[in-house]
């Protein structure tokens, strides 16, 4: 792993356990085995690398949920590997999944910042404007449709990480359903 990925990774980890602004750039140097100007040689200050760390994290979820997503299966299909896609991201990127949770949300991600990073999200964006164009899920606005998919996701996920629910098959089984059946015509 080369200097710049260290320090991405050192902060990423800190700023989840520790929060941004409890987050010296000295104890990141320190933990990353870099000097301080040496981040300072990658990075402008400690905002560009959390912007830098947002954006690969939304670049991640646009490739991981469209996935395996086969483009001959109906919405409802689709829409279940879209939501296991992101459910097992989030389980295997637990700091990915807290940072979104903690960090990645205004005041510390500003709207300017999020709309850069929309790009990563046309896709996915273009497949439920189909399937409300198809009448497959309501027609409502396409930001109530995706925020209530990834909440649900979001939601999965905690009760996972807090222990308050196995989350077993049974029980994603049921997430999904309840989440389709929130979204479906």
């Amino acid at each position: 792993m080369d200097k710049k990925q260290r320090i991405i990774l050192t902060m990423l980890e800190l700023v989840v356990e520790q929060g941004v602004h409890a987050t010296p750039m000295s104890q990141v140097a320190k933990e990353a085995g870099v000097a301080v100007g040496t981040i300072y040689h990658y990075f402008k200050n400690k905002e560009q690398i959390i912007e830098e760390i947002y954006s690969m994290i939304c670049q991640d979820f646009g490739i991981v949920l469209m996935a395996n997503v086969p483009e001959d299966e109906s919405f409802e299909k689709q829409y279940r590997i879209m939501w296991l896609n992101l459910y097992n991201y989030f389980l295997g990127n637990p700091l990915a999944f807290k940072f979104m949770e903690f960090v990645g949300v205004p005041p510390i991600i500003t709207s300017e910042i999020r709309l850069k990073n929309v790009v990563h999200f046309v896709n996915i964006k273009n497949k439920f404007l189909t399937a409300i164009l198809k009448k497959d899920i309501r027609d409502v606005h396409l930001r109530l449709v995706l925020q209530m998919t990834m909440g649900n996701v979001i939601s999965a996920t905690r009760l996972k990480f807090k222990k308050e629910l196995p989350m077993s098959s049974n029980q994603i089984d049921d997430a999904i359903k309840m989440s389709w059946d929130s979204i479906k015509v």
